[in-house]
């Protein structure tokens, strides 16, 4: 649990610096639900679901995580919120590996716990 809790803090620390240095403002409300939905996807479908329960292959698992991506874009286009960048896409990137490496030490603590 120690790890699933460190790599927790750092990744929010490794994200707090992204942010600062792609000049992204993070403490908004739909940058918060961005950033809950791309972590949530990658900690449940590649964290849990691929590694866990063995379910779900690697490369379902990317093309959920790609039409989540690709439905929030078209969420906010129809908002006229223009996204689409390089910096954006490199912190929605992160976002979700941080999930999914989040995912896969609680998995790691959960097997332990059950055997």
């Amino acid at each position: 649990m120690k790890t699933f809790y460190a790599c927790l803090v750092i990744g929010l620390v490794i994200l707090n610096f992204i942010d600062a240095a792609l000049e992204i403002d993070n403490l908004n409300r739909e940058m918060l639900f961005h950033n809950l939905l791309r972590f949530s996807s990658g900690f449940v479908f590649l964290g849990i679901w691929n590694w866990y329960t063995h379910k779900l292959k690697i490369k379902a698992a990317l093309y959920l995580i790609f039409a989540f991506m690709v439905s929030d874009g078209i969420f906010d286009y129809v908002r006229n919120i223009d996204n689409l960048t390089f910096e954006i896409l490199f912190h929605d990137s992160y976002v979700v590996i941080w999930g999914a490496l989040s995912g896969f030490f609680f998995e790691k603590w959960l097997k332990k716990t059950n055997s």
